[in-house]
């Protein structure tokens, strides 16, 4: 616990630069395209579209799931999934290799190295929101009017930074110890998406209900299925969960503590890794 709020700390005092940083990766990323931030949401936007072609039109129809009613609430269930998975993942993928690309030029200007994993989450923030943004116009054309759960989206919002935050914390250290992490890391990622709950509801009477119990315990999934059961149809309260709830701040805590203890151990001994 002593690394955690020592961590914790850091991060409170290096906000501000963290902050800076992340603006600067956003602006310099399509600085020399013509159409600038437009290629910014235009890959996921259209992996987005294509994924709403090829399996909303054909799962419409499904009056299982409870949160997505007909072909239109069936397009916005997975617009918002996909939005969701989509940001994770590449905060996931990109924080994880953060400290390994940016520790040589972060450290000589004295910056927590335990911040650099959060700059890479933050900078991934403002192409959330647009998609979001068009998920939001999605869940327009379906029957679902702004509600009192809406509020929740700020506990989905935190809860799924800080999961975000605690994974980093490890598996960007293992991959200045590991290259070679990062690589399987990255492939296991390439298929989160497909036992996420992102395209498939897992908790379907047709699924098998031991393989959905096992992708339920996700941390993934839970945020996925948070942001749903807040926003679109027949919405619920994210403490009448209890069960789930207590597995996913398990595991988190256990991230926290364990990302802690590595990254503290290590890295004063990352430059003579990278």
């Amino acid at each position: 616990m002593k690394d955690i709020w020592k961590i914790i700390k850091e991060l409170v005092k290096s906000w501000p630069v963290v902050r800076r940083i992340a603006h600067y990766n956003n602006d310099q990323t399509y600085r020399q395209n013509y159409l600038g931030d437009f290629w910014h949401f235009a890959d996921p936007a259209l992996q987005i579209g294509v994924m709403i072609l090829m399996f909303a039109v054909r799962g419409g129809g499904d009056k299982s799931n409870p949160h997505a009613t007909g072909l239109a609430g069936y397009i916005a269930w997975i617009a918002l999934g996909m939005v969701t998975y989509f940001f994770m993942q590449s905060a996931m993928q990109k924080s994880a290799k953060s400290i390994q690309s940016q520790v040589n030029m972060l450290s000589r200007m004295k910056f927590s190295l335990a911040a650099i994993p959060l700059t890479e989450i933050v900078t991934e923030l403002r192409r959330y929101f647009v998609m979001l943004g068009m998920a939001f116009f999605a869940i327009l054309f379906m029957n679902v009017k702004p509600s009192i759960y809406w509020l929740q989206f700020l506990y989905y919002f935190i809860a799924m930074i800080i999961f975000l935050y605690a994974l980093s914390l490890v598996t960007s250290t293992i991959t200045v110890l590991v290259p070679d992490f990062f690589n399987a890391y990255a492939a296991v990622l390439r298929v989160g998406m497909w036992v996420s709950g992102v395209i498939i509801p897992v908790d379907s009477p047709s699924f098998p209900l031991l393989l959905s119990n096992i992708l339920k315990l996700n941390p993934l999934y839970y945020i996925i299925e948070g942001f749903r059961e807040t926003l679109l149809e027949n919405p619920i309260w994210f403490w009448q969960n209890v069960t789930a709830n207590l597995i996913f701040w398990g595991i988190v805590i256990i991230l926290l503590i364990l990302g802690a203890h590595i990254h503290m151990r290590f890295r004063s001994r990352f430059m003579d890794f990278v």
